[in-house]
Formats: C-alpha cells, sequence, structure tokens
C-alpha cells in the first residue's frame, strides 16, 4: 500500500499536528508542502479532493480528508496499534480531548491566524494591541485548564490527540509571544515537559515555530 500524501506547509500548526501524529503511529507519509502564495491549493485535482482548497489536506490511498483534527482521529482510529492518543471506550476522556481540540482552532490557532495573515499576506507591520492581549488571555484559559487538570498533560496522564494538537499552535504564539513564566507558569512548565517527550517535537514544533518567527520579523522590519 503506498504511503498516506500529505499536502500542507511547513509551518502551518494544523499541518505539523498531521505530522506529529503519524510519527506516534510510525506512519509514513509523502509530504508535499504547497507554496499557497502560487495558490497551489485552488488547482482543479486539489479542488477535487479538498473543496474547501485548505491544508493541510491528506489523501489516503483515493480517500481524501481535510481538517487537522478529522485528519489525526482518523490517523489513530484507523492506523493506532492501540487507543491511548484518543480513547474509544472512555467517552468522558474523548469528550475532553475533543473540547481541547475546539479550544486549538478556536482560540490559539484562530489567534493566531489573526496576527498572522495580516502581517504575512496584506502587508501589516504592526499588531494591534488588543489582538496581543488576546494571546495573554489564551495563555491564561491554558493556565487554567492545566490547573484544574492536575496531570503532567492536558487530558490525563499521558500524551493524548489533545496535546498533539494544541502544541503546535501553542509552540508558534509562544516563539512569537513568549509566555511569562511568572504569570503562566504551568504553560510554560508544559511546553518545556512536550519537548523533552513528544517524539519530533523539536524538529516539527521547535524548529518551524523558529521559521514563522523570522518570517514575522521580517515582515515587520526586526530581522
Amino acid at each position: 500500500m503506498a504511503p498516506i500524501v500529505l499536502y500542507s506547509t511547513r509551518r502551518t500548526p494544523a499541518g505539523r499536528a498531521v505530522e506529529l501524529t503519524a510519527k506516534m503511529l510510525g506512519l509514513e507519509l509523502d509530504v508535499k508542502y504547497m507554496d499557497l502564495t502560487k495558490k497551489e491549493q485552488m488547482t482543479p485535482e486539489f479542488l477535487k479532493m479538498n473543496p474547501m482548497h485548505t491544508v493541510p489536506t491528506v489523501n489516503d490511498n483515493g480517500v481524501p480528508l481535510y481538517d487537522s483534527h478529522a485528519i489525526i482521529i482518523y490517523l489513530v482510529s484507523k492506523y493506532g496499534k492501540d487507543d491511548s492518543l484518543y480513547p474509544k471506550a472512555d467517552l468522558v476522556k474523548q469528550a475532553n480531548i475533543n473540547a481541547l481540540l475546539h479550544f486549538e482552532s478556536g482560540v490559539l490557532f484562530a489567534r493566531l491566524r489573526w496576527i498572522l495573515e495580516p502581517v504575512f499576506y496584506m502587508g501589516q507591520t504592526e499588531v494591534p494591541q488588543e489582538k496581543l492581549d488576546l494571546v495573554l488571555k489564551a495563555y491564561e484559559l491554558l493556565e487554567g485548564t492545566l490547573s484544574n487538570g492536575g496531570t503532567d498533560y492536558l487530558v490525563g496522564s499521558t500524551i493524548t490527540l489533545a496535546d498533539i494538537s494544541v502544541s503546535t499552535s501553542l509552540s508558534t504564539l509562544n516563539a512569537l509571544f513568549p509566555a511569562d513564566a511568572t504569570k503562566y507558569p504551568l504553560v510554560v512548565a508544559y511546553l518545556k515537559r512536550l519537548e523533552q517527550t513528544m517524539p519530533n517535537y523539536k524538529e516539527i514544533n521547535t524548529d518551524r515555530a523558529k521559521e514563522a518567527l523570522e518570517l514575522y520579523n521580517q515582515k515587520v522590519g526586526k530581522a
């Protein structure tokens, strides 16, 4: 069987979540990084797979899927040797993971995108303070979540899809706007823990978040 094809970009958190999940499952991916500035996502072939023309998109031997959260749940459900990343029988744990997947897309990634899209694609060189304040609010929300959980990871004592997904947007936000350890000590400790315990974290999250920071600094004139 041919490897699953992943269409993505190097820096996008959503694509990195798919890459991290595949690494944890031992799945081989044929990764094709796309140039969105050249509208490679708008070709008829790509639109046939994903009419939303978004990345990441995967093609699993003729089965196209899009949205990172849908993709990573699919990969674990189909290819996981166990269900530790996304439990099948524990519906409460599964619901808590789902809640944090929505937190990643609706809060962390949304606030990151609100900042980066105008800078990367519209020529904006200054980020309004209210957008920066929303990043700090996101750290505050995550700090509270970690405090209530009382465990090393977001949902229980082991890594789940919640950690994989949240780690991608969070690592990029933290590279651009570092969380203050005196205000958000649990968030900072959590990021350090992930770097130490999540396979391929440095390569896929830390290093690529630095790439995003470098591009951001070029765009806003800090390079």
